[in-house]
């Protein structure tokens, strides 16, 4: 009887070790930030990930935008370089910006609805708390978009984000709607090439999220959530561009060479075999992406 309790108390402390063992090293493997930010709270960012990551491949895509991939091999997560933790929305935050107010697009789940940005009209955030644009700031829980039908959503600051009521819902071809609710304008709008873009219909996704495959077992795109066009070629833009294959006849080389010139302060840039040095109008941007393709070609 004794040598029977005594196996079962050996049982009992081998197995409540085991777990002590696998809860440290399951802790071990939890993704830290690629720069560590004492301002920072990564607790619902990493939340998901974790959960995605018990469901397999069911659930790897979303360790993929985070910017984490596990390895079953040596139980720990590897960076990618280009999901969430590699984006603005992950370090979203300064110090003027750790309140209730600006935390409407700085880190919306941490707003108030009936904050302002006026003296003692909003709450400051605790240093350490800040969470930034985070994975539930766009989408819905699980449970709540099987009701409303649709994993995007505006969130509505102040409410439990676990509920549908929470979210306005995003549909298919509004997405660019979600951008919009913080970055309250396009950017480059007086830019006669990115103008010739937003009349054709080019949404914000189209380029800043572009599908690199899909989610294992089904048909739903995965995307890249780092929001950086030059970095994700040739998905973002040419070759094999975006969604809608936009510019197919043009290289990576070429095109990482014309974004410069897309950019605001390198508007007044041109070849230095040209007489002129403004590019006037989209044509002018077309005719310059096509010289630096011959270029790129010339010199392979």
């Amino acid at each position: 009887m004794m040598k029977k309790l005594a196996q079962l108390v050996f049982l009992a402390l081998f197995f409540a070790g085991l777990l002590t063992v696998t809860r440290t090293t399951w802790a071990q493997g939890t993704p830290q930030p690629i720069k560590i930010r004492p301002d920072y709270n990564y607790t619902e960012s990493y939340g998901c990930t974790r959960c995605h990551v018990l469901r397999g491949d069911g659930g790897i895509h979303m360790a993929e935008a985070v910017g984490a991939l596990y390895d079953s091999t040596t139980r720990a997560f590897n960076f990618t370089g280009n999901g969430w933790l590699a984006s603005q929305h992950s370090q979203s935050n300064y110090k003027s910006t750790q309140n209730t107010f600006c935390a409407k697009c700085h880190s919306p789940l941490q707003a108030k609805p009936d904050a302002e940005f006026k003296r003692g009209k909003s709450e400051p955030i605790e240093d350490g708390k800040m969470e930034g644009v985070t994975c539930a700031a766009c989408h819905p829980s699980h449970t709540s978009a099987v009701v409303l039908g649709r994993r995007l959503g505006i969130y509505k600051w102040g409410m439990d984000k676990a509920t549908p009521e929470a979210y306005e819902v995003i549909h298919h071809g509004e997405e660019d709607r979600l951008c919009l609710h913080c970055h309250t304008t396009r950017h480059n709008e007086d830019n006669p090439a990115f103008e010739l873009m937003y009349v054709a219909g080019v949404r914000c996704i189209d380029c800043h999220m572009a599908p690199y495959g899909h989610i294992a077992g089904t048909e739903i795109p995965k995307m890249f959530h780092d929001f950086k066009v030059g970095k994700n070629l040739p998905y973002s833009c040419g070759v094999q561009g975006s969604v809608v294959q936009c510019h197919p006849q043009f290289g990576v080389e070429s095109t990482r060479a014309l974004i410069p010139y897309m950019k605001e302060q390198h508007k007044w840039m041109w070849p230095k075999d040209r007489t002129t040095k403004r590019l006037k109008d989209a044509a002018d941007y077309l005719r310059l992406w096509k010289q630096l393709e011959e270029e790129a070609t010339a010199g392979q």
